[in-house]
């Protein structure tokens, strides 16, 4: 799948491949400004219920972004990692420092190996909690001495939006499957009918489930460091512009050096959609590849579901071929 999705990548990244319509604008106007980006949106797939994004900022200039959206395609700001499966957040912010851990990248850190074992495995976990399979995913990848992550901020109670919001982003998966699997087929996931009624099964009896989804989201984060996870703590207000979905196996985006370039209100959520297919295959060691691919896909769906719960529907994806 990440070859394909490598492919599809390299096809997407080519003015000469794009029609007019598979561009966002699209020119539109905004406080007299005109806005134009070769890169789909999130409204695009008729997706993006949040707030954060461009079209809700008034502190940004279009030329410089514009320029950041087209530096960041061409893995510029990529630099090597260690690991090879989601470890840190795909949250744009850093630490106090200005840093971020040098690791891949997903929605909820590793967090994001949890939903997606939930929504993809065929195996049952009958009545387990959303906090026993935090505890049973942290403990398998400890045991292979495997780095783990998880992340909050220096202002809220669970500064994960991917944590917070997992009930939301579980709805948001069975309402509006059709639109992901749309964006993710765009880029080279194809996700077939009986994956997508899989998935969205799995997640209506998780939302059925009483006491699934603790009440207390932060005990979700406590729980995974307290079986190993590793914990950065966030600052600032989000200011992520873009989303950049990264297929360059071994490498992340350098959050940092864009924000020392283009300045501190400028971020990006950033995918390494490379990891989704590492990520299955650890949690799956019988290898069974029906189940493999599954999960891979539901990490998928778990990722394009929490930036659409969290996004704006101006927020490009900006692919790294």
């Amino acid at each position: 799948m990440f070859k394909k999705l490598r492919s599809m990548l390299r096809f997407l990244g080519s003015d000469s491949k794009l029609d007019s319509d598979s561009k966002t604008g699209l020119i539109k106007e905004r406080n007299n400004i005109t806005l134009m980006t070769q890169f789909r949106t999130l409204g695009n797939f008729n997706l993006g219920m949040g707030k954060i994004g461009p079209g809700n900022r008034v502190d940004i200039d279009q030329k410089i972004l514009n320029e950041m959206y087209e530096r960041v395609a061409t893995g510029e700001f990529n630099i090597s990692v260690n690991g090879n499966l989601p470890e840190i957040c795909v949250d744009g912010r850093t630490d106090k420092n200005g840093s971020r851990k040098r690791a891949p990248s997903a929605a909820g850190g590793t967090l994001s190996m949890v939903y997606g074992v939930d929504l993809g495995d065929s195996e049952s976990f009958g009545k387990k909690t959303e906090l026993e399979l935090t505890a049973e995913v942290m403990d398998i990848l400890k045991n292979k001495k495997q780095p783990t992550g998880v992340h909050g901020d220096d202002h809220s109670n669970c500064g994960c939006g991917a944590c917070s919001k997992a009930p939301d982003i579980y709805h948001h998966i069975v309402k509006q499957i059709d639109s992901i699997a749309a964006l993710t087929s765009n880029y080279g996931i194809s996700i077939s009918d009986t994956e997508k009624a899989y998935v969205t099964e799995k997640a209506t009896k998780r939302l059925n489930q009483s006491g699934f989804f603790a009440e207390d989201r932060s005990i979700v984060l406590q729980t995974a460091r307290s079986h190993g996870a590793d914990y950065e703590e966030l600052v600032d207000a989000h200011n992520e512009l873009g989303i950049a979905l990264n297929t360059k196996a071994g490498t992340t985006v350098d959050r940092a050096a864009i924000r020392r370039i283009f300045g501190q209100q400028y971020d990006l959520f950033v995918v390494d959609a490379w990891t989704f297919d590492n990520a299955a295959r650890e949690l799956k060691p019988e290898y069974n590849n029906h189940d493999i691919a599954r999960i891979s896909k539901a990490i998928a769906i778990q990722n394009v579901a929490t930036a659409s719960v969290l996004g704006h529907s101006s927020l490009p994806i900006i692919p790294i071929k």
